[in-house]
C-alpha cells in the first residue's frame, strides 16, 4: 500500500475530476504540510478555482436541505469569493509585515485547497472545530509555501480575520439584514 504522503497530489487536475479531487481532498485534511510542499505555485488559479467551486457547491446542496434557500445562496457566494478577498489580504501582510516573496496566485491556492473543510462543516457540532481546522490548514501552507514560521502565517491568519470583520462586516450585514454593533451616542 502506498502511504498517503506518496499519494499526495500537486495541484487539482480537472482532466481526472473524480480522482484528482479525491486525492486533493485526502491530501489537504491526512498530510497538509506534504500536500502545501508539493503543490503547484503556478499556473494559473483554473484548478484551485474549480477545486473551490465543487467544494462548496457540494457543501451548498448538502446545507440546501435543512435551511432556508436566501440564508444558502448568500454563504455560497461568501464560500467561493472570501478566498480571492483572504488571498490579498494574507499576501499582503505576508509580504509587506513579514518581508517574504511570493505571488497572490500561492496565497490563493492555499485558500482554495483549505476549502476542502465545506465538505464537512456542515455536520452539526463539528462546523466550529472544523473552521478551526480551516485555519489550521490555511496556516500549513502560508508557513510552507511562503517559507515564514508557523507563529508568522497564525498571526497573518488573525490580522486578515480582524481586516475582514471589521471592512466587510458592516458590508455583509446589510446584505443579509442583520444589525452591525455600533458604539452607544
Amino acid at each position: 500500500m502506498i502511504p498517503p504522503e506518496q499519494d499526495a497530489p500537486t495541484d487539482f487536475e480537472p482532466s481526472d475530476f473524480i480522482g484528482s479531487f479525491l486525492r486533493t481532498v485526502k491530501g489537504v485534511f491526512l498530510v497538509p504540510g506534504f500536500f502545501y510542499e508539493r503543490m503547484t505555485t503556478q499556473g494559473g488559479l483554473r484548478n484551485p478555482f474549480i477545486f473551490l467551486i465543487c467544494c462548496a457547491l457540494i457543501h451548498t446542496l448538502v446545507v440546501s436541505l435543512f435551511r432556508d434557500p436566501t440564508i444558502v445562496a448568500f454563504h455560497a457566494v461568501n464560500e467561493i469569493l472570501m478566498p480571492f478577498f483572504m488571498a490579498g489580504i494574507l499576501f499582503f501582510i505576508i509580504t509587506r509585515l513579514f518581508k517574504a516573496s511570493g505571488t497572490y496566485e500561492m496565497a490563493f491556492r492555499v485558500n482554495a485547497y483549505a476549502s476542502a473543510t465545506a465538505l464537512l462543516s456542515w455536520i452539526p457540532m463539528v462546523g466550529l472545530v472544523v473552521q478551526f481546522y480551516h485555519f489550521y490548514l490555511i496556516a500549513v501552507g502560508l508557513n510552507r509555501v511562503f517559507s515564514i514560521r508557523a507563529s508568522q502565517a497564525f498571526l497573518s491568519i488573525i490580522i486578515a480575520v480582524i481586516i475582514y470583520i471589521f471592512a466587510l462586516g458592516p458590508i455583509m450585514t446589510q446584505i443579509i439584514g442583520g444589525q452591525w454593533i455600533t458604539a452607544a451616542p
